[in-house]
């Protein structure tokens, strides 16, 4: 009988070329079809002497953003309605500054208009960059297409500690609320959004060396140590065994049902978050057209598929969705073909590199399964 890995050898042989090209040392890569686990496997190294395993604790920064987005519309009674709340109704300190008109929708489809402002992560409080993004002038027309790495997803996180507090003067923190509201009750229990406990024996050796590579070398990246390791960022620092991003999309795909068939989310919310809702517009921040849903990006290889960043292969159905992580991640669902993948490397290769390693390996993936 084959294993999990020998029934993939394009995928095996995209990861080595990598490993030939200074792309990265280890790659962690989940696949699933019809929630059915055909690959669920580490390749290479994740440090010096220590294989990479299923068990690594990978980065997933952007690809993470999902989750973020689909927490926020569970706990809104009426999702439809609110998303077009202004930001004041949520953040009454946004009054007086260009945000306070802003809503929802405006920040999970990126269009809220100031994709480069500096958070301070992971050197400032979550307070002091929440207080830093409502204070720095938007550098573009609201509406405006224009990816936002970190920025509007600390107001995102913040609304979201707003919203479970119900008026308390305490707010929980929001990698506990995350825990508790969708990565526990979902069997995410290896995954959270930063490291509590970096130094701990179970944590420390399950940690990944991250690598950048610079002048044709992999050099280790600060990346790999606090305080980017346990600082949390509602947008980039969610992080796990790539395995249990795989599960979130496998519930996404069975219209919000966990595993075991429990709601998690009612299926007209799933269909509100996984539709476009910014169609055919130009990204500045990419520089390309790419299609969002909320906090998720929606399949757009019809506008080009060797040209779209982080996309999902040239091979995906046109309904597929899902989240690239910077330079190092990806995770998506394929409805028509039933299929989903994630994956996580551990070298952080420059955004030209690492679109030729997406395209490579999620294309293995196709090329793997005959599809």
């Amino acid at each position: 009988m084959q294993t999990d890995t020998e029934r993939f050898p394009r995928v095996l042989a995209a990861f080595e070329e990598g490993v030939t090209r200074g792309l990265h040392t280890g790659l962690q890569i989940y696949v699933s079809v019809d929630g059915v686990p055909l690959l669920d496997a580490g390749f290479g190294d994740a440090a010096p002497a220590r294989p990479m395993t299923p068990q690594t604790l990978m980065p997933w920064r952007s690809a993470g953003k999902p989750l973020t987005a689909l927490l926020l519309l569970t706990l809104l009674d009426q999702p439809q309605q609110q998303l077009q709340l202004p930001l004041s109704h949520w953040l009454p300190e946004s009054v007086g500054t260009d945000k306070s008109s802003l809503t929802l929708a405006d920040l999970l489809t990126h269009q809220s208009g100031f994709p480069l402002t500096d958070t301070g992560w992971p050197h400032s409080s979550w307070d002091d960059s929440v207080r830093t993004v409502l204070q720095t002038p938007c550098q573009l027309p609201r509406g405006t297409a224009a990816y936002h790495p970190q920025s509007s997803w600390f107001l995102l996180g913040e609304i979201i500690r707003r919203v479970v507090a119900q008026g308390q003067q305490t707010l929980p923190a929001f990698a506990a609320i995350l825990q508790q509201k969708l990565l526990d009750p979902l069997g995410m229990l290896q995954s959270g959004c930063g490291i509590s406990s970096p130094d701990s024996p179970e944590i420390v050796n399950r940690l990944p060396v991250l690598y950048e590579r610079q002048h044709g070398e992999l050099n280790v990246s600060p990346a790999s140590a606090a305080p980017w390791i346990v600082t949390p960022s509602a947008g980039g620092n969610l992080r796990g065994p790539i395995s249990e991003l795989g599960r979130f999309y496998e519930m996404l795909l069975r219209s919000g049902r966990t595993a075991q068939g429990l709601v998690f989310a009612a299926e007209p919310v799933i269909q509100l978050m996984t539709r476009r809702h910014r169609v055919a517009m130009h990204d500045q921040t990419f520089q390309q057209v790419i299609d969002f849903g909320l906090g998720v990006i929606c399949n757009s290889a019809r506008y080009g598929a060797a040209l779209v960043p982080y996309g999902f292969g040239s091979r995906c159905s046109d309904s597929a969705f899902g989240h690239g992580g910077a330079q190092c991640s990806i995770g998506f669902c394929d409805p028509e073909r039933r299929l989903v993948v994630a994956w996580a490397a551990n070298g952080f290769c420059g955004e030209g590199q690492h679109q030729r390693r997406n395209q490579l390996i999620n294309n293995a993936v196709f090329d793997d399964l005959g599809l």
